[in-house]
């Protein structure tokens, strides 16, 4: 019996001269068992898989809607393209650029094969090659990571909320002490982050020592945001626990280093 399956993927922020590689790439997997072909999502073709350009916020973003739009839907596996060394915080699954054969296919079969290929488990645009595509049972969404953001700055707060949904991470945001540790004994969090002046009789570094001195959550990294710069700040946050800081307003640059940094696969 022919166990060859063929598998669409579909593309986010890719280059045209990265797509046009790409389709040359999944020509010669024609003669695989594991076959590829490029789908266009602006034409809603059915997608087994999703590449996203991880290195282009504007697609990251776009990959945030889209799954949002899905919300009770089966999830569509993704991989992202990156020229880092590291896989992004926000997959399992990724493909170091420039891309070749071998690296595209090696990532390519361990997801279908860990993702799609289980029992009476199929996704849109997965298919044996002598079938029509089947919209069918998919397998369960991946567990992404989750942070928090607590700031009494509504700017401030939607400033690091977007900035981490581009990784495509939950993200909770409280404004005081009181609703964050409403949240974080509700919810565990692979990362927080805590302004150091906060309304109320509680500031982040007291946050983040509570935080710290719970053996439950203790290990969870906490980065402190403050306008502030000086040496007697850093020693502070050391003796709160805190894991790193960063200076408001905060850079792209910066941030992006901190959560590869806590959130690295």
């Amino acid at each position: 019996m022919d166990s060859k399956k063929n598998y669409t993927v579909g593309l986010l922020g890719i280059a045209e001269s990265e797509q046009h590689i790409l389709r040359n790439i999944f020509k010669l997997s024609l003669y695989r068992n594991h076959s590829y072909i490029l789908t266009d999502l602006a034409l809603g073709e059915p997608t087994a898989i999703l590449l996203v350009d991880a290195d282009d916020p504007k697609a990251m973003r776009e990959w945030q809607l889209l799954r949002d739009a899905r919300v009770g839907q089966a999830a569509v596996p993704m991989v992202m393209v990156t020229k880092e060394q590291q896989s992004p915080a926000s997959s399992p699954y990724f493909i170091r650029r420039p891309f070749v054969a071998t690296r595209v296919f090696n990532v390519l079969d361990q997801l279908v094969t860990q993702e799609l290929s289980r029992p009476r488990e199929r996704l849109v645009g997965a298919q044996n090659s002598s079938d029509q595509p089947a919209i069918v049972a998919a397998p369960e969404k991946r567990q992404l990571y989750r942070a928090l953001v607590v700031d009494d700055s509504l700017p401030v707060r939607k400033q690091v909320e977007l900035e981490l949904k581009s990784f495509g991470i939950e993200v909770d945001t409280a404004e005081s002490a009181e609703q964050a540790f409403e949240f974080i004994k509700s919810c565990p969090y692979d990362l927080i982050f805590l302004d150091v002046v906060l309304p109320g009789g509680m500031d982040g570094y007291q946050i983040c020592k509570t935080i710290k001195k719970d053996k439950a959550i203790k290990k969870t990294p906490v980065v402190m945001l403050t306008s502030k710069s000086s040496p007697f700040d850093r020693v502070k946050g050391a003796l709160a626990g805190c894991d790193t800081y960063l200076t408001k307003p905060v850079t792209q640059a910066s941030f992006q280093k901190v959560v590869k940094k806590y959130l690295r696969s």
